[in-house]
């Protein structure tokens, strides 16, 4: 399961080995200014819409780079699973969803400081 580290400045989505190869990419790091919103989702896999690249098996995972007109979003997302979305602005992605059982309190972390 992918972690997120919470930095002063950035914050980082750090993949396991398995996920870099599934997502066909290395970790992701966004600046902490960047973060417009911050929410808690009870089904990640219900965000994601748009043209993937990277791993995808129907209600099981997405893990990759989705494509939507207009919009991009990297997802880490196992199973129908509670999800942290972080919206962004000004970053390489529009959106990061990644499943996570303690995503209510990694949106408090991110929203009071860190």
């Amino acid at each position: 399961m992918a972690k997120i580290d919470i930095g002063a400045e950035f914050v980082t989505v750090s993949l396991s080995a398995a996920e870099k190869l599934e997502a066909l990419h290395g970790n992701v790091t966004v600046p902490r200014a960047a973060i417009v919103a911050v929410r808690v989702v009870p089904d990640g896999m219900a965000e994601l819409r748009g043209l993937r690249t990277g791993t995808g098996i129907p209600g099981v995972l997405v893990i990759g780079t989705l494509h939507a007109p207009g919009f991009v979003t990297f997802a880490v997302c196992h199973a129908r699973r509670p999800a942290i979305v972080i919206d962004l602005t000004g970053a390489q992605y529009d959106r990061l969803v990644i499943t996570r059982e303690d995503a209510e309190f990694i949106a408090a972390s991110l929203t009071t400081g860190g």
